[in-house]
Formats: structure tokens, C-alpha cells, sequence
């Protein structure tokens, strides 16, 4: 007999009359944190790809008659970027007879039926099981990696700073090429951690400084930030973290500079300084992490299988010094998906 998968040792049951409502813990839902980060999301039929225009400049020249002409043979290059999700599935497998002998806190008490083997938490199992899908996804966003041959979330689909450190390998993200910098680690050099987060802001093109521009950083370096904004004004106050970004803005030469902290992020220095728009998450169809199948497909009918499968892909629609820098640092996952 399978091992039940809902565990339900521990309640007491004596002399106690349960009620049909089960209190469920806060939970992330996928679609409104990444309308927070600020992420794309496409709906994707095989493969999407984006083709960005590069224009050389310095063509213009002193004229003179007689100079020889039809020396300049290039004007533009490209740069792809594509989407292509991949197909992820969660499975949960119960034996129904598990509860035959336990009172069910669910579904109005209902008992095992042998008629129709239906799974007395079946409704309970179908509201957790998107929830915990949904929430998988969601903190593997940026740092899941693919590997079919290890069955985890995070080796479920590949995640922005998968696609990062390909593009950093491929040498399409450099320091000569304007897109990335060296800040060091944040909040173990005193007070000068608003100077280093000054420093990488004001290094960042021009371009990438004008009109909108979004921040993602974690918890650690803004608070690292904040704490080395409060000694060098050495305020009494201590400073919101608004009051700092609106410093930053002004410091860094960035008046519509906008901060994104989020659990998903992870925990760590990493920083991505970006226009807004630049990340996409591809999904084959944004209803499939909503529809759960359940299904008998064992010899013995007593054994359920609640099914679900989608598909995920990311994208950094494009990397040049004009859209995005980023540092050296690298994040952990902070993985809070479930309640253990």
C-alpha cells in the first residue's frame, strides 16, 4: 500500500467535531508576482525568438574629390533572443484505501466510496497541488537550470540567471562591452556601501540612465545601502528605504530609477539594472498550471494519480549596454515555495 500523501498523524480526533474549512497559509501566486517583477509573460507555440538591430556608427567622413569610395561594407548586426519552453509535470500518486479507516476533514466527511474510488481529499489535493505548482515555478524563475536526468523544481526549466551566466560565457555580457561591472560584495565595508551602489548605477550607459530604468536587487544590498546612507548623513531618523532611492535618483543621474526587491530574486549581491520589459517568461498556455488530471492509470484502481504539466521558458529580450548592466556578485535561492 502507498505511502498516503496526505499526512494526517498528529490530529486529534477525540471527542473533537472538525469543521469542513481547512485554513491554508499566505501563499505567492505566480501570475501577480511576476506583474511585480515587472516580467513578461508570452504564451508560446514552439519557439518565439526576437531579433535585435545593432547600427554601427562613425560613418561619417570629410569629403574630397577624388578620395576613394566603397570602404564601408557593414552597417548593421543582430542579436537574437529567443524563447522556447520546455515541458515541466508534477505527479502526485495515492492509494484511496489509505483512508478507509480514518475520519476525512474534508469534502463534508465524505467516506471512501468503493463504487467510485473516487479520493475522499481529492478536491483538496486538486486547490494544493496548483498552489505548490504555481509557487515551484515562481522562486526557480531566476534560478532554475534544466537538467532532465535530476528530478527537482529547480532543475525543471532554465531561469534568467541561467540565461545570464550563458550569455556571460558567450561573452556577449563583458566589462569592455559596457554591460557589466565589479562592485564587490555589499555590506561588509561600512559606510561605503551607498557609494559602491552609486558607483554601479552611474556606471551604467547613458541611455540605460534616461527615462525609466528598473533595479532588481535582493533584500542584503539595499539594506547594506540603506544602513551606509543613514551613517553618512548621520541622521538620527533612520531612513526609509523610499527616502534612499530618492536619493539615489538624484546621485546617480537617474530620475525615474525604480527599485525591485522580491523572495524570488533570491538572497545575495547580485544587482540587474535594466529597462523595463526586458524579461519575458514563455509558457506554452497560461492555463495549463491550472488544470490537474485525475486519473486510475495503475493495475490496481485503487491507486489515484493527480497529473499536471506545462511548459516554461525565460528570456532576456536583449543585453546590450544600452538595456541592461549587471555585476559580478551571484545570488542563492531563497526557496519558500510550500509550507515544508
Amino acid at each position: 500500500m502507498s505511502t498516503k500523501t496526505v499526512n494526517i498523524q498528529g490530529l486529534s480526533r477525540a471527542a473533537i467535531e472538525y469543521g469542513n474549512y481547512l485554513r491554508t497559509l499566505p501563499y505567492f501566486a505566480l501570475l501577480e508576482e511576476a506583474k511585480k517583477l515587472l516580467i513578461n509573460i508570452y504564451e508560446v507555440n514552439g519557439k518565439h525568438t526576437l531579433i535585435n538591430k545593432r547600427r554601427k556608427a562613425d560613418i561619417l567622413r570629410p569629403y574630397r574629390p577624388g578620395l576613394t569610395l566603397g570602404q564601408e561594407k557593414e552597417l548593421m548586426k543582430f542579436f537574437e533572443a529567443s524563447l522556447e519552453p520546455e515541458r515541466v509535470y508534477a505527479e502526485i500518486v495515492d492509494n484511496i484505501t489509505n483512508y478507509s479507516d480514518v475520519k476525512v476533514i474534508s469534502n463534508a466527511g465524505e467516506p471512501v466510496d468503493n463504487k467510485t474510488k473516487k479520493h475522499p481529499l481529492e478536491v483538496l489535493i486538486l486547490q494544493s497541488v496548483v498552489l505548490s505548482f504555481a509557487e515551484d515555478v515562481l522562486f526557480n524563475l531566476f534560478h532554475a537550470e534544466r537538467d532532465e536526468d535530476t528530478k527537482s523544481a529547480a532543475t525543471s526549466f532554465n531561469g534568467f540567471f541561467y540565461k545570464l551566466n550563458t550569455l556571460i560565457a558567450a561573452s556577449e555580457i563583458t566589462a569592455a562591452k559596457g554591460n557589466y561591472t565589479n562592485t564587490g560584495a555589499f555590506g561588509a565595508s561600512g559606510d561605503t556601501d551607498y557609494e559602491r551602489m552609486v558607483d554601479f548605477l552611474k556606471s551604467a550607459d547613458p541611455l540605460l540612465r534616461r527615462d525609466k530604468v528598473v533595479l532588481y536587487a535582493g533584500e542584503k544590498p539595499m539594506n547594506a545601502v540603506r544602513d551606509s546612507f543613514r551613517h553618512i548623513v548621520g541622521s538620527h531618523d533612520y531612513p526609509t528605504l523610499e527616502q534612499v532611492i530618492v536619493k539615489l535618483r538624484g546621485d546617480a543621474n537617474i530620475p525615474a530609477l525604480q527599485v525591485v526587491t522580491s523572495v524570488a530574486y533570491g538572497v545575495g549581491d547580485q544587482l540587474m539594472l535594466t529597462k523595463p520589459g526586458n524579461l519575458d517568461l514563455g509558457v506554452g498556455n497560461k492555463s495549463d498550471a491550472q488544470f490537474v488530471k485525475v486519473r486510475d492509470p495503475y493495475e490496481d484502481p485503487n491507486e489515484v494519480q493527480f497529473w499536471i504539466q506545462a511548459e516554461y521558458d525565460t528570456r532576456i529580450q536583449d543585453v546590450h549596454r544600452k538595456v541592461l548592466l549587471v555585476n559580478e556578485q551571484k545570488n542563492a535561492s531563497l526557496n519558500l515555495a510550500g509550507d515544508y
